[in-house]
């Protein structure tokens, strides 16, 4: 968490009932609408938690850190030659994250990002 969200590990609200011996929904209750001060600000909580994947290493990345991922892709982008969904999950799969392009649009438009199109500035 101190290195941001990208580098956050899988931690599903499952899991952690699993470990403490209660029902996932206490889990979900405990955390709901409840904040940490944080070095970043304040952060939710439920934020915490996330499914994810395995990349090329075989280490877990969660899907918040993926969706990091898309944006610091983005955020480094040519403005005038915007990155397409197609050429953001080549960008992942080099960082030995493979995601499908339909997987990217749904994170984009998820984190507020416009199309590549729609990004362009003359």
């Amino acid at each position: 968490f101190e290195h941001g969200p990208q580098h956050l590990k899988p931690m599903p609200m499952v899991e952690v009932a699993e470990m403490l011996g209660i029902h996932v929904a206490t889990v979900s209750r405990a955390v709901s609408e409840k904040w940490a001060q944080s070095p970043r600000g304040l952060v939710p909580l439920r934020g915490f938690f996330s499914l994810g994947t395995e990349n090329a290493e075989g280490e877990d990345v969660s899907w918040n850190a993926v969706k990091a991922m898309v944006k610091e892709a983005v955020d480094g982008e040519n403005k005038s030659k915007p990155l397409s969904d197609r050429e953001i999950a080549d960008i992942l799969e080099k960082r030995g994250v493979t995601i499908a392009r339909r997987t990217v649009v749904k994170y984009r438009d998820q984190l507020g990002i416009l199309s590549g199109a729609l990004r362009k500035k003359h």
